[in-house]
């Protein structure tokens, strides 16, 4: 988590939102020149395991480092973000095919394909990884199907990453950062049918508010 008490924020990264992007500058694994990009924009970092690396504004808040300073975040149009999880998902599963989980999740994702995995029962939501994803060993608190809201649940400030880079940059005065993770594809209204956009529209109503997003 990046952090600045100088500019009195703190930045909560909601997966496949750009928050890679905005962090590997500032992250001893991604940059070797972290130390000097720090003190550059004054900002300071927690060093965490990758699976907390992600983790909701409820669980870093109680830091002493972060008291009082305000939450921020990145949102993402929740029609596309639901795509770009399935095929991160996929990507991911297909690269670690030499395990177990790999071939388990690359072959159901396969088989129920984008629009199935987001229904009842799919993949997404059928809660069968949630040992993993709220998992006191490795940290993790936080699962795919989770709203982005709740990332922040009513507190701070909402940047959306189709219309509102330079609001952020303005905000935390950090550098509008380069595209890092991301997968080729076509516009994801191409990806949907009518029951697939009502059903993301359910499972994300409160981030379709927050954003004053429309398919």
């Amino acid at each position: 988590m990046l952090y600045s008490k100088v500019n009195t924020w703190a930045f909560v990264h909601v997966p496949k939102n750009a928050g890679t992007s905005v962090e590997a500058p500032f992250l001893r694994y991604s940059n070797p020149d972290f130390e000097s990009e720090r003190s550059h924009y004054q900002v300071d970092a927690f060093e965490v395991k990758p699976q907390a690396h992600h983790n909701k504004w409820n669980y870093w808040s109680e830091r002493p480092e972060v008291k009082g300073l305000t939450p921020v975040a990145l949102l993402r149009n929740p029609w596309d973000r639901a795509l770009s999880i399935y095929t991160y998902n996929l990507k991911n599963a297909s690269k670690n095919l030499d395990q177990d989980w790999g071939q388990i999740d690359h072959g159901i994702l396969t088989k129920q394909g984008f629009k199935e995995s987001w229904m009842d029962g799919g993949f997404f939501v059928d809660g069968h990884g949630r040992q993993f994803e709220y998992n006191e060993k490795t940290c993790r608190a936080w699962g795919q199907d989770d709203d982005q809201y709740s990332w922040l649940e009513g507190e701070g400030k909402w940047f959306r990453i189709e219309d509102q880079w330079d609001d952020f940059c303005s905000f935390t005065k950090l550098p509008k950062p380069k595209k890092i993770n991301t997968t080729k594809r076509g516009d994801y209204r191409n990806y949907y049918d009518d029951e697939l956009a009502e059903r993301i529209a359910t499972l994300f109503a409160r981030d379709v508010e927050l954003g004053g997003y429309t398919f």
